[in-house]
C-alpha cells in the first residue's frame, strides 16, 4: 500500500467594525439661526461578515503540529494477551499516570473541533496542545477513560466500529449518548474494522457510509470525522471517504496526502511502557 504524511490545519479570524456620525453644529449656528430639530443620526449598517476561507492543503500541512494519541482498551493484561496485543492494551493505573503527565507538564488536551477550526481556518489553540482519542468501542472507554477525562476536564475523540455497540465488553448506544453528552466527540471506525485500502464494490457503503448514518442515529447528530481501522489507507481511497461525508480522518504514523490532509491526520500510540517522562518527550519531538 503506498500512503502519505499527514497534515495540519488552516485559519482565518473574523472582525467586525461599525461607526455612527454624530453631526455637530457650531457655536454660530446655534446662536444666530433659529433652533430647529436635528436630524437624527443614522447609523451606518454593519458590514456582513464574509465566511472564512477554508485552508489550502498546503496550509493544512503547515498548521499540523499538534500531536495526536491513540488509544486502545484500557485494562490489566490477561494471560491470553498476545505480545501485539500487550502494546495497545494500557493498563488503568498507567493510563491515569500518562493523562497525569500531560496535566503536570503543561499540556492542554483539546477537542477535534478545536483542531479542525485550528487547521481549517486557523483559530488559535492553547499553549502545548495535544488531542486524545480512542479507537474501535471498547466498554472501558466509558469505564475507564471517561472517568479520568472527567477528573482533569479533559476532552477526548472516540472511533467504535458499529458491528460491535451493544455486544459484551463494548460500548452501547446509551454509552455513547453519554460520551457525547459529556462533550466528546464521536466518530467512525468503520462498520467490521474492515482495511479501507483493500474495499472493493459495495464494501465502501457498508464500511463507510453505513457507520456514519448508524452513529448519526445513535447521537441524534451528523458524524463528521473517522479513524481508519488499523490505521491504514490508501491515496485510492481518500475521495471516497470525501464522497461519504467526513470532514476529517485519522490514521497512524504515515505521513499526510499532501492533497488530502484533512483525511490524513497522523496520530501515534503511546504504549504502556511509556511512563509521564518518556510520553512528554515523545510529545516533544512530535513534528
Amino acid at each position: 500500500m503506498r500512503r502519505r504524511t499527514l497534515l495540519a490545519a488552516a485559519g482565518a479570524a473574523l472582525l467586525g467594525a461599525c461607526s455612527s456620525p454624530v453631526a455637530e453644529r457650531s457655536t454660530a449656528e446655534r446662536t444666530s439661526r433659529p433652533r430647529t430639530a436635528a436630524p437624527s443620526p443614522t447609523a451606518e449598517p454593519a458590514p456582513s461578515s464574509a465566511p472564512p476561507t477554508p485552508a489550502t492543503a498546503e496550509e493544512v500541512l503547515a498548521r499540523s503540529t499538534v500531536p495526536v494519541l491513540c488509544f486502545h482498551q484500557l485494562r490489566e493484561f490477561r494471560a491470553e494477551d498476545s505480545a501485539y496485543a500487550r502494546t495497545i492494551i494500557t493498563p488503568t493505573a498507567m493510563f491515569r499516570a500518562q493523562l497525569q503527565a500531560l496535566r503536570d507538564g503543561g499540556r492542554t488536551p483539546i477537542s477535534v473541533p478545536d483542531l479542525l477550526g485550528h487547521l481549517q481556518f486557523g483559530a488559535p489553540l492553547p499553549d502545548r496542545p495535544v488531542l486524545l482519542t480512542f479507537d474501535d468501542g471498547s466498554a472501558t472507554h466509558h469505564s475507564v477513560a471517561l472517568p479520568v477525562l472527567r477528573e482533569f476536564g479533559f476532552p477526548a475523540a472516540f472511533f467504535p466500529m458499529t458491528v460491535v455497540l451493544g455486544k459484551p465488553d463494548w460500548l452501547s448506544p446509551d454509552q455513547l449518548r453519554e460520551l457525547d453528552a459529556a462533550g466528546m466527540t464521536i466518530g467512525a471506525h468503520s462498520w467490521d474494522h474492515q482495511r479501507v485500502d483493500r474495499l472493493a464494490g459495495d464494501q465502501w457503503v457498508e464500511q463507510l457510509d453505513r457507520p456514519r448514518a448508524e452513529l448519526a442515529g445513535i447521537l441524534g447528530h451528523p458524524v463528521e470525522t473517522m479513524a481508519y481501522p488499523h490505521g491504514m489507507w490508501s491515496p485510492e481511497a481518500l475521495p471516497r471517504v470525501a464522497a461519504a461525508g467526513y470532514r476529517a480522518a485519522f490514521q497512524l504514523a504515515d505521513p499526510q496526502d499532501p492533497a488530502y490532509p484533512l483525511l490524513t491526520v497522523r496520530r501515534i500510540m503511546p504504549p504502556p511502557t511509556w511512563d509521564g517522562p518518556t510520553l512528554l518527550a515523545r510529545l516533544d519531538a512530535w513534528s
